[in-house]
């Protein structure tokens, strides 16, 4: 993207965000256009619901919501897993027996919220949709990004259902083009380009005469002939998906930085009234869905005039294959073959994933395009406390603040504190200094010395790792847990329980962690665990403590101990150790609420 077109993109977005501003806090349709007529978003449990419904009220009475919008938080039955698609169902049948016909006069926007955010646990006990973004004061949080980012198409849509998911982000520019609309009818999804490789790795449009696409318009509209989801390169080109890159066609701004030739990949989409019906009449003839349904792989791969049947049969991303798997999804392809699907193709976009810890990282701190954008700041909704450091010169004092540049949200910090360039810190209070080193992610964290005794300079946080503090509910009593690993560790990866000790933990191997600490694998895996496999999710590996600093100063002192491999310097094994599983099972919510509250507070005042 060239240098005008980042300033054209920046400019609209600021727009969109200035136009949401003015809405906060106030009525939903007393901005520039008409809002929303409902929002729902979808839980993955009862638990999940309690937590968000929470969330939505403490933003109303913090004015950070438009006041009279009608927020709904729909959770998915017990049992199985349900994936999107299934909670698209379950929402529309929620929507349904509240509206009644009604509802087929209304827009609503669909955020699919669900899920344990493996890849980002510190949103797993809020939810990903309440992620902090570094914009707005008080602080934007993904829901507030959501309704922004998606209100200029409302002025083209018909009544119908507008699908997205919660830790995304869209950044575009419509400027000066009028020829686009939604359909009232079927399907229409929003189209972005990106490298056939990008393609590789999510949905592909397959557009009808691709090659007579004008791709110098911001936002143009194609039909479909197919969606192809996670497509070789080979078959993008078989399929005729590609655009080729020549001068003629790509002059655009965002085209013409993709060096390669182009695919258009898939994000949010519209179903309009018809579909609404006919998804409700399906209900109502086969009852809930009780399988992962994928509402991409199993809506989205059912429309156009080329769509087959072949995709039910890919099982690959599924987490459980249930045995009505495959019959669900045959059932929900003749529902919607033969369903046309238009395309918005917009050119001057960038569709940007945030849901993992190397994600969060780089596009809040390093990608200076997408800052821009989205108008976002490194030093966003936080105060800034004097401290007076014993024994510390002004010159040093001063160097601390003057090169802190990483991204600091929503928390009470020394003046002296230095977070590194490449680092997030959210949600935070500490009345020591502290000094972040770079790739580090500390999420709801509290250090008070009148908690626990702190004779030095300033608390150290060492490189590549991840923190967070979870209150959790031990009997009657509130207790703490800071879950850590390194940054690039996956939560999410199984072995074998007799290759346990071989699972990558902190840049070493389990085994290795657990003989710096003074434990025995028999006791990190819980006695009553009836799995084959084990992740670092499922290990009892976090100790639980008294109080959020002590916490915290524990966990520090483990990290340094693995980190210098100082065997037998901390003693973890007289520790009432639990995982990350447990702490969510266990989860305190009012008092992690009761916290960010407490900072808001102090943070406005």
């Amino acid at each position: 993207m060239d240098t005008l077109e980042k300033d054209v993109v920046a400019e609209y977005m600021l727009k969109i965000l200035h136009n949401y501003e003015n809405i906060r806090g106030k009525p939903k349709d007393s901005g520039q256009s008409p809002f929303w007529d409902i929002v729902v978003i979808t839980a993955a449990d009862a638990d999940q619901k309690i937590a968000f419904e929470a969330q939505v009220q403490q933003k109303l009475q913090n004015k950070e919501l438009p006041l009279d919008l009608p927020i709904y938080v729909v959770a998915d039955p017990p049992g199985p897993k349900l994936g999107n698609g299934g909670s698209t169902f379950s929402a529309l049948d929620f929507l349904n027996k509240k509206y009644g016909s009604k509802l087929f006069d209304l827009h609503t926007l669909l955020i699919h919220a669900g899920g344990q955010s493996q890849r980002l646990p510190s949103a797993s006990v809020l939810g990903k949709i309440f992620s902090a973004v570094p914009h707005g004061e008080p602080v934007y949080q993904m829901l507030d990004i959501k309704l922004a980012m998606y209100w200029p198409l409302l002025s083209r849509m018909s009544p119908g259902v507008f699908v997205a998911c919660a830790d995304d982000f869209l950044v575009y520019n419509m400027e000066n083009e009028d020829d686009w609309s939604f359909s009232k009818t079927g399907f229409t999804a929003l189209a972005h380009p990106s490298s056939v490789q990008i393609g590789t790795k999510h949905g592909v449009y397959v557009c009808e005469n691709i090659d007579k696409v004008d791709s110098r318009k911001n936002i143009c509209m194609a039909r479909a002939l197919e969606v192809l989801q996670k497509p070789s390169a080979e078959k993008m080109y078989k399929k005729n998906a590609v655009l080729k890159n020549n001068s003629d066609n790509l002059k655009s701004g965002v085209l013409n930085s993709c060096k390669s030739n182009i695919v258009y990949t898939d994000s949010a989409f519209f179903f309009g009234t018809d579909i609404m019906q006919r998804f409700l009449s399906f209900l109502e003839g086969n009852g809930p869905v009780t399988c992962e349904i994928d509402a991409y792989g199993d809506f989205l791969q059912a429309l156009g005039p080329k769509a087959t049947v072949d995709y039910i049969h890919n099982t690959s991303n599924i987490s459980n294959v249930d045995p009505n798997l495959i019959a669900t999804r045959e059932k929900i392809f003749n529902l919607l073959k033969g369903t046309e699907i238009d395309i918005l193709l917009m050119n001057s976009s960038r569709f940007i994933h945030i849901g993992s810890t190397r994600e969060y990282i780089y596009h809040f701190c390093a990608d200076q395009t997408f800052q821009k954008q989205l108008s976002l700041r490194k030093d966003i909704f936080n105060q800034w406390t004097e401290q007076e450091l014993d024994g510390v010169s002004n010159e040093k004092k001063a160097r601390f603040s003057d090169v802190s540049e990483g991204c600091v949200l929503h928390s009470i910090l020394p003046k002296e504190a230095f977070v590194s360039d490449l680092s997030i810190m959210e949600y935070c209070h500490f009345d020591v200094p502290v000094s972040v080193a770079q790739d580090v992610i500390i999420s709801n964290c509290q250090f008070l010395s009148e908690e626990v005794p702190f004779e030095k300079q300033k608390l150290e946080i060492p490189n590549s790792v991840f923190l967070h503090s979870i209150p959790v509910c031990i009997g009657e009593i509130t207790k703490y847990v800071t879950i850590y690993f390194h940054i690039d560790d996956s939560l999410k990866k199984t072995v074998a329980l007799k290759d346990a000790g071989g699972l990558p933990f902190m840049g070493k191997t389990l085994t290795d962690v657990l003989q710096i600490l003074h434990l025995e694998l028999s006791t990190v895996v819980p006695a009553d665990y009836n799995r084959e496999t084990l992740s670092l999710w499922h290990a009892k590996l976090y100790p639980v403590v008294d109080s959020m600093s002590e916490s915290l100063d524990v966990t520090l002192k483990f990290i340094s101990a693995i980190k210098k491999e100082t065997h037998g310097a901390h003693d973890m094994s007289k520790y009432k150790l639990v995982s990350i599983d447990e702490c969510l099972k266990t989860k305190s919510l009012k008092t992690m609420l009761n916290y960010r509250q407490k900072l808001f507070q102090k943070i406005i005042q």
